[in-house]
């Protein structure tokens, strides 16, 4: 993957042949018809010229009810839904897991698919049963024209540039603003797409000021210079533009560096699906014995950035916590163990990440 990281697709024939059964397409219709479900139905017409767009969570009777060809259902997060799905992520360990989001499933029927399109974010496109056709376009962003449809972003014109036939167990990796056309090619074609998160650079830079400004005194006020006086009243000038420019010049490097860090950790563990965290436990004492037992909450998510040799800023489900680098280490890979809480804060930290869900007790 070296070579090709967000930079060329590659097909990976037999990259996982074991995920074949892994989930039919009545366990996924399932999930769909789940209230708290994301799901999209997309119905194209013979000629693959439009695609109609339904919202989900569906009615089982509405599914059993659409045509025997030409249509796909996208289920979001099914990794929350199957612990087996989840157990997939292990399988990407050789990039940071902070950068994954969430497995995307979808069942299609011969010539369904969602159209030709790109995403601003790395995907890896894994066959677990049926075969598709993925068609691979040109390199794409903000600036490429999108036909007017109220429900999807669409491209006006594919290019393509190569074209890939995948059956189970293959996996089609796509760099982000690579335009790409999957259609199935069979019925049973089930694809199982694990995207990745990336941060836009106004999200990153928008989080990291805000958390600069509430750290900066309220007394620090803009003030005059003579030059930034002009003749008329109603001039903002230069002069006084760059009185205001001080305010940003006045900031060090490390001030920028921290925060910057801190939103892009609090963006990256973020919870796609805070319902799905309960926050409503009351452990008020850790019990010793059961913490071998504790879990991720399979909806959490978890990171951390080391500031020395001990300490570090520890990263779940969007919020920050101070620390000790073992204790954050011990979090993220399940490792915790008693002699890391002998700190009454590292003890109120972990009943704190408990409360809140994060934490769970397995059986």
């Amino acid at each position: 993957m070296d070579g090709c990281w967000q930079k060329t697709p590659l097909l990976i024939p037999a990259a996982l042949p074991e995920v074949q059964g892994l989930i039919d397409k009545k366990a996924l219709l399932a999930i769909a018809c789940e209230p708290a479900a994301e799901a999209r139905l997309i119905v194209a017409d013979r000629k693959q010229k439009d695609w109609q767009c339904e919202q989900g969570p569906f009615k089982a009777k509405h599914l059993k009810s659409l045509p025997s060809s030409h249509w796909t259902l996208l289920v979001q997060a099914v990794d929350q839904w199957m612990p087996e799905v989840a157990a997939l992520l292990t399988h990407f360990d050789f990039l940071p897991r902070w950068r994954l989001d969430d497995i995307m499933i979808s069942y299609a029927t011969a010539g369904g698919g969602v159209g030709p399109h790109f995403d601003y974010y790395d995907v890896f496109l894994l066959q677990a049963s049926g075969t598709r056709r993925w068609q691979i376009g040109q390199h794409c962003d903000e600036t490429s024209s999108l036909r007017d449809h109220p429900d999807m972003k669409l491209l006006k014109q594919f290019k393509q540039a190569a074209a890939y036939d995948v059956k189970a167990g293959d996996m089609l990796y796509i760099p982000a603003g690579v335009a790409h056309w999957g259609t199935a090619t069979s019925d049973d074609c089930i694809t199982i797409s694990i995207g990745f998160r990336a941060a836009s650079q106004r999200e990153l830079i928008q989080m990291a000021l805000e958390k600069i400004a509430g750290q900066l005194p309220e007394s620090e006020r803009y003030r005059d210079t003579k030059a930034a006086i002009d003749a008329d009243p109603f001039c903002i000038n230069t002069h006084a533009v760059t009185n205001a420019q001080q305010f940003w010049k006045n900031l060090d490097a490390e001030t920028i560096k921290q925060a910057l860090a801190q939103a892009l950790g609090e963006y990256a563990t973020e919870p796609k699906y805070p319902d799905h965290i309960d926050s409503e436990k009351n452990v008020n004492k850790i019990n010793l014995k059961k913490l071998a037992s504790l879990q991720h909450n399979i909806a959490g998510r978890f990171s951390y950035r080391s500031l020395d040799n001990k300490k570090a800023e520890l990263y779940v489900d969007g919020e920050t916590h101070t620390t000790s680098l073992k204790l954050a280490q011990a979090i993220c890979h399940l490792t915790i163990t008693p002699a890391l809480l002998k700190k009454p804060a590292d003890q109120q930290l972990v009943l704190t990440l408990i409360n809140q869900g994060s934490l769970i007790f397995g059986k």
